[in-house]
């Protein structure tokens, strides 16, 4: 396979039991070392409703972090129907007064309290 970040071929590892099964890689063994995934949850108090940010990254890398979409996925789908939460999906996101008037103004329009995922919260 190829890995998208840093261009290299790499090969996956493979058993009796899942030799026929097609795995989707797009980061190889050294890429997953030097840009580590670090999940981070972080709880925003809005007046009635509550929002969860949970990113990826705790550093900007100069990467395409499409390259780690299947992990993406897999946090998604933990997170996606949870009751009384709407799931929104960003890249990227910033803690500025404005954005949280903004998260306020979703939360009121949904009436629930809202799950962010993201890649990276911006400082």
């Amino acid at each position: 396979m190829h890995c998208n970040i840093c261009g290299s071929y790499f090969y996956l590892k493979r058993n009796f039991l899942d030799l026929f099964n097609t795995k989707k890689e797009y980061v190889c063994d050294y890429c997953y070392k030097k840009y580590p995934i670090n999940l981070q949850v972080t709880n925003v108090f809005l007046d009635e409703y509550e929002c969860k940010i949970i990113s990826m990254f705790n550093t900007n890398y100069k990467i395409n972090y499409n390259s780690f979409i299947v992990e993406y996925s897999k946090i998604a789908k933990t997170y996606i129907d949870m009751d009384g939460y709407e799931t929104l999906f960003f890249d990227s996101i910033s803690l500025s007064d404005e954005n949280i008037e903004l998260l306020y103004m979703l939360s009121k329009l949904f009436n629930k309290n809202l799950i962010i995922i993201t890649f990276l919260i911006k400082k």
